[in-house]
Protein backbone atom coordinates (compact mmCIF):
# COMPACT_ATOMS: atom_id res chain seq x y z
CA UNK A 1 0.00 0.00 0.00
CA UNK A 2 1.18 3.34 -1.01
CA UNK A 3 2.17 5.87 1.61
CA UNK A 4 1.78 9.56 1.34
CA UNK A 5 3.53 10.33 5.01
CA UNK A 6 6.93 8.73 6.87
CA UNK A 7 8.97 9.78 9.60
CA UNK A 8 11.88 9.08 11.21
CA UNK A 9 14.52 9.28 13.77
CA UNK A 10 17.48 7.09 12.18
CA UNK A 11 20.24 7.23 9.66
CA UNK A 12 19.35 6.27 6.08
CA UNK A 13 20.85 5.91 3.08
CA UNK A 14 20.21 5.94 -0.23
CA UNK A 15 21.14 2.11 -0.77
CA UNK A 16 19.60 1.16 -4.51
CA UNK A 17 18.64 2.83 -7.70
CA UNK A 18 16.96 0.47 -10.41
CA UNK A 19 17.61 2.54 -13.88
CA UNK A 20 15.87 0.36 -16.04
CA UNK A 21 12.65 0.23 -12.98
CA UNK A 22 13.03 3.69 -12.24
CA UNK A 23 13.34 2.79 -8.46
CA UNK A 24 15.04 4.35 -5.50
CA UNK A 25 15.26 2.28 -1.99
CA UNK A 26 16.54 4.07 1.04
CA UNK A 27 17.49 1.90 4.13
CA UNK A 28 17.85 2.20 7.77
CA UNK A 29 20.25 -0.68 8.80
CA UNK A 30 19.45 -2.10 11.83
CA UNK A 31 22.14 -2.24 15.08
CA UNK A 32 22.82 -1.38 18.54
CA UNK A 33 20.22 1.44 18.78
CA UNK A 34 17.63 -0.38 16.76
CA UNK A 35 16.55 -4.37 16.48
CA UNK A 36 15.00 -3.53 12.51
CA UNK A 37 16.23 -2.43 8.94
CA UNK A 38 13.79 -0.17 7.50
CA UNK A 39 13.18 0.19 4.04
CA UNK A 40 11.44 2.93 1.91
CA UNK A 41 10.79 2.37 -1.62
CA UNK A 42 10.03 4.68 -4.19
CA UNK A 43 8.72 3.65 -7.74
CA UNK A 44 8.49 5.21 -11.39
CA UNK A 45 11.07 7.33 -9.94
CA UNK A 46 11.48 10.91 -12.15
CA UNK A 47 14.01 12.65 -10.23
CA UNK A 48 16.13 12.85 -7.11
CA UNK A 49 17.55 15.71 -5.35
CA UNK A 50 18.72 14.15 -1.64
CA UNK A 51 22.10 13.50 -0.16
CA UNK A 52 23.23 9.84 -0.30
CA UNK A 53 23.32 9.59 3.39
CA UNK A 54 21.65 11.75 6.45
CA UNK A 55 20.38 11.77 9.13
CA UNK A 56 16.53 11.54 10.35
CA UNK A 57 13.78 11.62 7.49
CA UNK A 58 10.63 12.99 6.42
CA UNK A 59 8.53 12.31 3.54
CA UNK A 60 5.16 14.51 2.49
CA UNK A 61 3.59 13.42 -0.42
CA UNK A 62 2.15 16.26 -2.81
CA UNK A 63 0.56 15.31 -6.06
CA UNK A 64 3.74 13.54 -7.79
CA UNK A 65 6.45 15.52 -5.85
CA UNK A 66 7.49 14.02 -2.50
CA UNK A 67 9.33 16.60 -0.19
CA UNK A 68 12.02 14.59 1.37
CA UNK A 69 14.26 16.16 4.89
CA UNK A 70 16.20 15.03 7.50
CA UNK A 71 18.55 16.74 9.95
CA UNK A 72 20.24 20.02 7.96
CA UNK A 73 19.07 19.35 4.76
CA UNK A 74 15.81 19.24 2.20
CA UNK A 75 15.10 17.51 -0.79
CA UNK A 76 12.63 15.47 -3.14
CA UNK A 77 11.77 12.83 -5.12
CA UNK A 78 9.11 12.96 -7.89
CA UNK A 79 7.53 9.16 -7.84
CA UNK A 80 5.10 7.53 -8.69
CA UNK A 81 4.30 6.24 -5.87
CA UNK A 82 6.33 5.75 -2.19
CA UNK A 83 6.32 2.57 0.06
CA UNK A 84 7.52 1.24 3.42
CA UNK A 85 8.68 -1.87 5.20
CA UNK A 86 10.33 -2.78 8.39
CA UNK A 87 11.60 -6.22 9.22
CA UNK A 88 14.62 -7.72 11.51
CA UNK A 89 16.74 -8.67 8.12
CA UNK A 90 20.38 -8.32 8.45
CA UNK A 91 22.61 -5.71 6.64
CA UNK A 92 22.59 -7.67 3.08
CA UNK A 93 19.47 -9.62 3.54
CA UNK A 94 17.29 -8.68 0.33
CA UNK A 95 14.69 -6.38 0.98
CA UNK A 96 11.18 -7.09 1.12
CA UNK A 97 10.65 -5.49 -1.87
CA UNK A 98 12.98 -7.65 -3.88
CA UNK A 99 10.19 -8.79 -5.90
CA UNK A 100 9.91 -5.73 -7.73
CA UNK A 101 13.79 -4.84 -7.87
CA UNK A 102 15.43 -7.23 -9.39
CA UNK A 103 19.33 -8.11 -8.29
CA UNK A 104 17.92 -6.30 -4.45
Amino acid sequence: MPIDTFESDRHFQVWRYEVGHAQLLLRSVKGDDHGSRIDVLFKAVQAIDLPTTFDGLQIERDGDRYAVSGIGWSGGVVAGGCFQAEDAGEYYDPSPFAHTMPGA
